[in-house]
Formats: C-alpha cells, sequence, structure tokens
C-alpha cells in the first residue's frame, strides 16, 4: 500500500501563523520603510511608509477568492495584456413567414405534406437547440418514432 502525502498545497509554517513568503514580503517592506527613513525627512517619511506598509502586507496576508495577492495581480494583468476572444452566438428570433403554402416532399414510401408554417418551427427548434419546440414538431417527432418502432 502506498501513502499518499496529504496537504500538499499548504505552506510550511516557519515562525508561529507565519510562512517563508509571509515573513519576506514583511522584510521587503522592512527595507523598503528603511530605505525611505534613510533618505527623506519626517513627514514626507511617514506619507511614503504609510503605503508601503499597506502593500506589503496586502502582499503577505490578503488572500481575494483564495489566491494570494501576487497571483490575483497577476491575473489582472493577464486580464488587461492578453488578447480577447469574443464568440458570436446567434440570438433567438422568431421568424415570422409569409407563405403559408403546403409544401409537398415526395418519398418512395408514402407523400408527406408540410407547411410552411412546420418548416418554421422546426429552424426555431433547431436554433434553440432544442428548448423551444411547437406542437407540430413534437407530432412529427411522435410519428417518426412510431414509424421507426414499426
Amino acid at each position: 500500500m502506498q501513502i499518499v502525502p496529504q496537504y500538499i498545497d499548504v505552506e510550511d509554517k516557519v515562525a508561529g501563523p507565519l510562512t517563508w513568503k509571509h515573513i519576506g514580503w514583511i522584510f521587503a517592506g522592512g527595507v523598503l520603510a528603511f530605505v525611505a527613513w534613510a533618505t527623506l525627512d519626517h513627514i514626507t517619511f511617514v506619507i511614503v511608509a504609510i503605503p508601503i506598509a499597506l502593500i506589503t502586507a496586502a502582499m503577505a496576508f490578503y488572500r481575494p477568492n483564495g489566491v494570494s495577492m501576487v497571483e490575483f495581480i497577476g491575473y489582472g494583468f493577464g486580464y488587461i495584456f492578453r488578447p480577447k476572444r469574443y464568440t458570436w452566438q446567434q440570438e433567438i428570433e422568431k421568424i415570422k413567414v409569409k407563405n403559408k403554402e403546403p409544401i409537398k416532399i415526395s418519398s418512395s414510401s408514402r407523400e408527406k405534406k408540410l407547411t410552411a408554417d412546420d418548416i418554421a418551427s422546426l429552424a426555431q427548434t433547431l436554433d434553440s437547440h432544442g428548448v423551444e419546440r411547437s406542437e407540430r414538431i413534437k407530432e412529427l417527432i411522435r410519428e417518426r418514432m412510431k414509424k421507426n418502432n414499426e
């Protein structure tokens, strides 16, 4: 019997609840804050340090939709810069038929008469992928099923 490892998607905890990624982001934010403290005056440092702290805390701990913030930002850039693929789907419209004369379709076994309404309702059924069916189409299907079963 083979042993299957569990929880392979859970990162190892290094210090309490913190992982290496958390510690890395906190360290990066600390380094940026230190550089800002060393180069800027006090008021400018406070103005710059607050966004740095918020951004690095979000990168370390915030998980929108269960995804790390780094991946989330990567998905955003991918959505913005990748080419979009648009697909067209035909809208379902009811077709009004002007000519209502019966159309004769002859076959070797027997003659069937289909009207323009039958053809229009069949076209509507095909366009709606079978969702919309008129009673005449249901009747034609039943007749066809009877014929095939005989």
